[in-house]
């Protein structure tokens, strides 16, 4: 706006010093107009988050982050969206259209940007928990915000017995807890296990796993609680479900 400001300045002072001229149209305004429409249109955000893919949040609003090639003009200036390929890649209440999941158009408008629940939901509190049935619960996932898992299990005999998640995909951190379970009046008794930690850190895929363990005795019963601890949404196209392996042994 300065330089567009100083160029109608100095034309003023070459009509002057040259005498009448025919009046031209000046173009500034228009071109300002362009430019404060294409400001407004800039996508506003309080963190990445809110951007979409190879975009980042500078200075409240949506940018190409840097890093790559740089994304087509006006890339960052939409909302994110899920990518998929079939419905079944979409929440309740949206539908798949060219690979993105939309609302299908009733109300209330479902959040298109979340994955859909796993085979084990619903399984948020202890109450509704899944049982492990002895062999490995596969596909787990971490489908919104601060997630929970809960499964029970039945140990026959006094031993230590492991709760492991492994095959993490999409960087999934978690925490788990092991508790005491009195399954006839649905409560939980006292903590035996927890870990947040994977056990051991190198960046490596035999790391890439969590692992609690805890005495359990014969005819017990115990509660399994996994917590996504990752404290951002899942599912966006920047933001893939994270999802993981559950084995007790």
């Amino acid at each position: 706006m300065k330089m567009l400001r100083w160029s109608a300045a100095a034309l003023a002072l070459f009509v002057v010093g040259c005498g009448p001229v025919e009046e031209q149209p000046l173009a500034t305004e228009p071109v300002a107009m362009e430019t404060q429409e294409a400001e407004l249109a800039t996508r506003a955000c309080t963190n990445s988050l809110g951007c979409r893919e190879a975009c980042a949040c500078q200075g409240g609003f949506c940018v190409p982050d840097g890093f790559g090639p740089p994304p087509p003009d006006g890339h960052c200036d939409q909302a994110p969206q899920r990518v998929c390929s079939t419905g079944s890649d979409c929440a309740s209440g949206c539908n798949c259209v060219g690979n993105v999941c939309v609302n299908d158009g009733f109300s209330p408008p479902a959040n298109c940007l979340l994955a859909p629940p796993d085979s084990f939901e619903s399984d948020n509190t202890h109450t509704s928990a899944s049982s492990y049935l002895g062999t490995p619960q596969l596909n787990h996932s971490f489908h919104r915000q601060n997630d929970v898992d809960w499964v029970l299990v039945a140990t026959p005999i006094n031993q230590v017995m492991t709760v492991e998640t492994y095959n993490l995909r999409n960087g999934p951190w978690m925490r788990i807890d092991i508790y005491a379970y009195n399954y006839a009046t649905r409560t939980l008794g006292a903590l035996v296990g927890s870990t947040s930690s994977t056990i051991c850190s190198q960046i490596i895929p035999s790391c890439f796993v969590y692992r609690a363990t805890a005495n359990v005795v014969a005819n017990g019963v115990y509660a399994v609680k996994i917590t996504d601890t990752r404290n951002q949404p899942s599912g966006s196209d920047y933001t893939p479900t994270a999802k993981y392996d559950l084995k007790m042994y």
